[in-house]
């Protein structure tokens, strides 16, 4: 009797291939161009990695620049309550030919006597009142209400730039120095900015209502 042995069968080798590569997802936004609104618009990116994937967040951070009350402040607020001062001061400049208010002429200035001079010397002299005020402030204003700073430049000309951009502002004279730099064929600039000096003192005086 012949016995068989029966060979064992081998089972077939089966691969599975698993893919374990992360799909790399597009995470990048474009961010819209904002339109000029006096807005100041500043981008900011993070980067993050989580098990082999990195993700891009952009975020937008907007910076908004109050409006600026011209009636406030030292000079702006005696205006306010002088007003008999503010409107011989409003006739007088647009006389003058200033197109602004009586408010953003004055802004900058130290004090309401250096602005109320400064108006006389430019009536006294013919002088250019915004010019004046330029030499004495180092500032401007537009009579949309857009303030700009005097800045030297590297060629060392000066030029009239939104204050946030001023790398090098120019420096501030005194009424008499200013007188000079305008006009430099007057006689006697000092002299001729202590009589608007005096003017100025006068005048606030006489429409200064004293409470009792």
């Amino acid at each position: 009797m012949i016995l068989f042995t029966a060979k064992p069968v081998k089972s077939p080798k089966t691969t599975t291939k698993v893919d374990t590569t992360l799909a790399k997802a597009d995470t990048s936004t474009k961010s819209p161009k904002s339109k000029k609104t006096g807005t100041t618009t500043t981008a900011a990116s993070s980067t993050s990695t989580t098990g082999g994937t990195t993700t891009t967040t952009t975020g937008t951070t907007t910076t908004t620049t109050p409006a600026i009350d011209f009636t406030s402040g030292a000079v702006g607020s005696k205006l306010t309550k002088n007003t008999a001062l503010r409107s011989k001061i409003e006739t007088r400049l647009t006389a003058l030919g200033y197109t602004g208010t009586a408010y953003q002429a004055a802004y900058g200035f130290k004090n309401l006597g250096q602005f109320v001079a400064a108006t006389n010397v430019s009536q006294n002299l013919g002088l250019s009142f915004e010019k004046l005020k330029v030499q004495m402030t180092g500032l401007t204003v537009k009579a949309d209400g857009t303030v700009l700073k005097a800045n030297v430049g590297t060629d060392g000309k000066v030029t009239m730039v939104d204050p946030a951009l001023v790398t090098n502002a120019a420096p501030t004279k005194s009424l008499g120095q200013s007188i000079q730099t305008v006009k430099s064929t007057v006689v006697d600039p000092t002299a001729a900015a202590q009589t608007a000096t005096t003017q100025a003192n006068a005048e606030i005086n006489s429409t200064t209502t004293v409470s009792k």
